[in-house]
């Protein structure tokens, strides 16, 4: 198993992939932040930053550089400079990748904590835990590149598992009647053109890709820790589902870094089978970290220090997901057979197993819930849950500038849903267009009666002052307003729904929708005002 396998090429080609998922982070985020915290963005840095010096927040609680060196916009370019030159040079093994990885993780770690809007998903946590995981395993690859490995399958168990659970736990039905699938495509924040063509298949086929979430999740979680034999169908039903996410909608870096996680499901014999050319292969080994021979008690120090304090820290934020309830008493299992339930009562009850298990394990969870409060801040550890809660209406927002009050002409986006007589878009690869998707939020929480937040309104401002900064976040200006700001903005909430064609759909569908949008990618209709704003006077 873990032990008697050959790493050496799974971990070179780990740490290939994660330099290139840094990478095009930080160009990602290299085209937006001037935008989004610059000096003249919609939520400056500087103002955050010495909020928190006010109030003498360390870095270890907002662990970003900007708290020690400076809050400029000229050290904010450079952490993303420095963070791109860290990621080619550890793509190329050109100094230890260990090292280079300290500086991806210190330059991306500071820009997502001054981002506290733009930069707070699930899918860049992720990234600097596997970043700060390897940091943390890299002083011992030589002598013992199993913790490594036992730690990514750690990841992905907990990534996994906890998906499975915390949908069928998040009080969601439609992950229950097997219709959540037949939502996604339609609902997710940035739909890609093939999203029209799976939100039309049949309900029969949603229900599917529904229960095979659930089994892609559950049953490949649980295969991580089994030999190569069977650990391959771990790999094989993560990359369906995650090819799935990635083709049919737009997710940034979210599924090429789970499956740069997944690489180390495969053992070198595997991956020497699977990659074409040999120039590739000899790459990864001219890269990899050649081995080092200690004696046996040495290799304990990472598993003492790092491997198993993890695993455990690590069960803390999945097995909230249960919200301590039996999984053989959920439905899914007690409407097949009762006698698992009543097993796992007989055990639990038993005073030997309370004795010898139960007690050891209360006192190592106490432990490892008091680490895991201890390494929150640092994004280790964190509670990854996807597509727990489908959404079950679009709406949109669409911002509209005028001079008088009358005439309005709408501001297009790059990548959201706005010009309903444009394609959708393909967001290029790894790109993360951080408004479009915080803007897919708001009509959720607006539908809830929350207000539109303080940071909407200051970006409603700089599209008043013609800030090019912030308008370089969006698309094309509407014509009257590309050398000059609007006097007004109005931002209105829309009901969007893809629109059907006449010869694939119901008669009475067909007649519901105005002639002129018959064909098109959308059709929308007003729901209400969301928020208005005005030029100040100079």
């Amino acid at each position: 198993m873990l032990f008697n396998e050959p790493w050496s090429l799974s971990v070179s080609l780990f740490e290939r992939a994660l330099a290139c998922i840094n990478l095009a982070a930080f160009l990602s985020s290299l085209v937006q932040w001037r935008g989004q915290i610059g000096s003249t963005g919609i939520l400056p840095a500087r103002h955050i930053v010495r909020h928190w010096k006010e109030r003498k927040i360390t870095f270890f609680q907002r662990p970003t550089l900007c708290l020690l060196i400076s809050d400029s916009d000229d050290f904010l370019l450079a952490l993303h400079w420095i963070g791109i030159i860290c990621s080619i040079l550890a793509f190329f093994a050109l100094i230890p990748t260990g090292i280079c990885l300290i500086g991806c993780w210190l330059c991306y770690s500071s820009l997502v904590t001054v981002s506290t809007t733009f930069m707070s998903l699930q899918m860049h946590s992720n990234l600097l835990e596997t970043d700060l995981l390897y940091i943390l395993c890299s002083p011992f690859l030589a002598i013992q590149p199993e913790v490594l490995v036992f730690i990514q399958w750690s990841l992905l168990f907990r990534i996994m598992l906890g998906g499975a659970v915390g949908k069928y736990t998040g009080g969601d039905p439609s992950w229950k009647d097997g219709t959540a699938m037949s939502w996604h495509y339609w609902t997710q924040p940035l739909p890609n053109p093939l999203s029209p063509i799976f939100y039309r298949m049949p309900a029969s086929v949603h229900k599917v890709e529904t229960y095979f979430t659930y089994v892609s999740e559950g049953i490949g979680a649980l295969l991580c820790y089994t030999p190569q034999t069977t650990r391959w169908l771990a790999f094989v039903f993560f990359l369906m589902i995650l090819l799935g996410i990635n083709f049919t909608g737009n997710y940034a870096h979210l599924a090429p870094l789970t499956i740069t996680e997944m690489i180390l499901l495969l053992n070198d014999n595997v991956w020497r089978s699977l990659i074409p050319f040999q120039c590739i292969i000899s790459f990864l080994e001219y890269t990899s970290t050649p081995p080092y021979v200690v004696a046996w008690p040495f290799k304990l120090i990472p598993w003492a220090f790092i491997g198993l304090p993890y695993f455990f820290i690590s069960l803390v934020p999945l097995l909230a997901t249960f919200h301590d309830e039996n999984p053989f008493s959920w439905p899914i299992f007690t409407r097949y057979s009762s006698h698992p339930l009543k097993v796992t009562q007989f055990i639990y009850r038993h005073t030997s197993f309370q004795r010898f298990f139960l007690r050891p394990w209360n006192y190592i969870m106490n432990w490892s819930e008091n680490g895991h409060d201890l390494i929150s801040p640092i994004r280790l550890a964190g509670r990854y849950v996807k597509f727990a809660h489908m959404t079950k209406r679009r709406w949109e927002i669409i911002i509209e500038g005028s001079d008088d009050g009358s005439i309005w002409h709408e501001y297009d986006f790059k990548y959201k849903p706005s010009n309903i007589n444009k394609p959708l878009p393909i967001v290029p690869f790894c790109h993360m267009p951080n408004l479009d998707w915080r803007l897919w939020f708001l009509p959720n929480e607006a539908a809830r009666g929350s207000p539109p937040p303080a940071w909407f309104n200051v970006f409603l401002q700089r599209i008043l002052e013609h800030n090019q900064a912030v308008l370089s976040l969006l698309g094309p200006s509407p014509e009257p307003f590309r050398k000059r700001p609007p006097k007004m903005l109005r931002a209105s909430l829309y009901d969007y729904r893809f629109t059907y064609k006449r010869d694939q759909d119901p008669k009475q569908l067909v007649e519901c929708l105005p002639a002129d949008q018959i064909g098109k990618t959308w059709y929308r209709k007003l729901v209400r005002l969301y928020t208005n704003a005005s030029k100040k006077d100079e």
